[in-house]
C-alpha cells in the first residue's frame, strides 16, 4: 500500500513584476561605460524577500540588434547595499528577444534555491556593447517541499573585464559533434543542472534548432542530453519552450563537457553550464 503524504503547502510568490503584462516588465540593468566590466552600481530588483524561496525564475528579455553582437552576462547579488554577496554568477542575458508574449528567444532560468526571507536582491550587466539595458523579471517561490541548493555556480562564462559570452561549441548536422570543455572543474557538488545557449560567433545570427548533451571525458551523462535551443536571423537565441534544469548528481571537481546537433547548420553557438549546490 502507498504511502499517504500530504498534499503540497500553499505556495508563496513574489517578484519585480505585476499588474497588467507590458513588453517592459521587469527591472532595466545598464552596462557599464567599459566593454565587458560591471558597472560600479548596483541594481536592486527586490528590496527584502518576504519569505524563505524554495525556488527562482528569472527570465532576461529586450537585448538584441540587427546584425551585432549583443554578448552580455548579469550577475545576481544577495545582502544590503555596499554588502552584496554573488548569489548566481554570469548568467547569459544577450541575444534575448523582446518580451512579446510569444516566449521566443528570451533567455529563461529556473533554479530550485533557497534565498532566506528578507534579503535584499540585486543585479549587475556587463556586455560587449557599453551603456546598453538588459531588462531583468524576476519570480521567488516558496512553500514546496524539494530539494534546494543555496548557491548557484556556473562554468564555461568569460572573465570579467575580457569576455560576456560562454564557452563555443561547433554542432554536428548529420551526426552529433564532438564535445567541448566547458571551463574549468565544479567547485561544489551539485544537485541540479542546466546549459544555456548564449550567441554565435559573429554578428549574423542562422534559424535553427539545436540539441545539446552534457558529457564528462567524451561521454554523455545519462539523462543530461537532447537540451533543446532556439536559433534566429533576428539575432535571438534561447531554450526550447518550457526547457528547464533538472535533477543531478555532478560532484565537485567534474569538469564538463557539451556537444551540439543542429538541424540545419554547423554554425558555432557560444554556451555556459549552471548547476545548484
Amino acid at each position: 500500500m502507498p504511502l499517504l503524504l500530504p498534499k503540497q503547502r500553499g505556495t508563496r510568490r513574489e517578484a519585480n513584476f505585476s499588474g497588467q503584462p507590458a513588453t517592459s516588465w521587469g527591472t532595466v540593468l545598464t552596462s557599464a561605460a567599459t566593454a565587458h566590466n560591471y558597472p560600479a552600481t548596483f541594481t536592486e530588483l527586490i528590496a527584502s524577500t518576504a519569505f524563505s524561496t524554495d525556488w527562482v525564475n528569472i527570465l532576461f528579455h529586450s537585448n538584441f540588434a540587427t546584425a551585432t553582437d549583443t554578448d552580455s552576462i548579469v550577475t545576481i547579488y544577495a545582502g544590503a547595499a555596499a554588502a552584496e554577496q554573488i548569489l548566481i554568477p554570469d548568467l547569459l542575458a544577450g541575444w534575448a528577444n523582446v518580451f512579446d508574449g510569444q516566449g521566443l528567444n528570451n533567455k529563461t532560468y529556473g533554479f530550485p534555491l533557497r534565498i532566506p526571507a528578507s534579503t535584499r536582491l540585486s543585479a549587475r550587466h556587463r556586455s560587449v556593447r557599453t551603456s546598453t539595458a538588459v531588462t531583468c523579471m524576476i519570480e521567488l517561490l516558496g512553500g514546496g517541499d524539494h530539494w534546494t541548493g543555496s548557491r548557484v555556480e556556473g562554468v564555461g562564462l568569460g572573465a570579467a573585464g575580457t569576455s560576456s559570452q560562454g564557452t563555443a561549441v561547433t554542432p554536428g548536422t548529420a551526426s552529433e559533434g564532438s564535445f567541448t570543455t566547458i571551463g574549468s572543474a565544479t567547485v561544489y557538488d551539485w544537485g541540479y543542472a542546466v546549459p544555456m545557449i548564449g550567441g554565435n560567433v559573429d554578428v549574423t545570427m542562422l534559424s535553427d534548432v539545436i540539441a545539446a548533451d552534457l558529457g564528462v571525458g567524451g561521454v554523455a551523462l545519462v539523462g543530461l542530453d537532447e537540451w533543446l535551443f532556439y536559433a534566429y536571423t533576428t539575432e535571438t537565441a534561447g531554450p526550447g519552450h518550457g526547457q528547464i534544469g533538472r535533477y543531478t548528481h555532478i560532484p565537485a571537481g567534474t569538469t564538463l563537457q557539451l556537444r551540439a546537433q543542429a538541424l540545419t547548420s554547423a554554425e558555432a553557438k557560444d554556451f555556459g553550464i549552471y548547476g545548484v549546490a
